[in-house]
């Protein structure tokens, strides 16, 4: 179960956040290059906040992935609360890149459901995240079931 968790860490979570960012920086590329209105559609106030929002996530997820491996790292006395913040590094990051996505399509608009753009291909990807080496369902029970035995503060090495 160990190594799975730690397939899961580098080819998911990893995997996504690495992904995530690829698209966001490709997103914000557009945004600078698409005009609108005689202007950059970077300049457009929902542009901008699906930017932002897709860049906290982003780092957000980086955090729990670094966190995660940390956790790992220390060994068999730190087991479950590897288990754990990998199974939320999972569920965070593979959702993340998702929407991420979902909003690169918004950014992209028409373009960003073409084939002649890679966006409705990283579309179609970003989907298996959330599938594959356990749903995001099978994960918040293994989260949920975690809460039950250890508590709210799954993080804390202590508990």
């Amino acid at each position: 179960m160990d190594v799975l968790g730690r397939v899961r860490l580098a080819q998911v979570a990893a995997r996504a956040v690495g992904k995530a960012s690829h698209v966001l920086e490709r997103c914000v590329a557009y945004a600078h290059e698409r005009k609108q209105f005689g202007q950059p559609i970077a300049n457009f106030q929902m542009v901008q906040q699906m930017l932002a929002d897709s860049a906290i996530e982003i780092n957000a997820a980086r955090w729990m992935v670094l966190h995660a491996a940390w956790l790992s790292d220390l060994g068999e006395s730190h087991a479950a609360a590897a288990r754990d913040a990998i199974a939320m590094v999972k569920v965070q990051a593979s959702e993340t890149l998702g929407r991420v996505v979902d909003r690169a399509v918004q950014i992209f608009g028409g373009m960003g459901y073409c084939k002649d753009l890679p966006v409705e291909r990283w579309y179609r990807d970003a989907r298996i995240y959330r599938i594959f080496d356990g749903t995001s369902e099978i994960h918040r029970g293994v989260i949920a079931r975690s809460l039950g035995k250890r508590g709210a503060a799954l993080f804390e090495l202590n508990r």
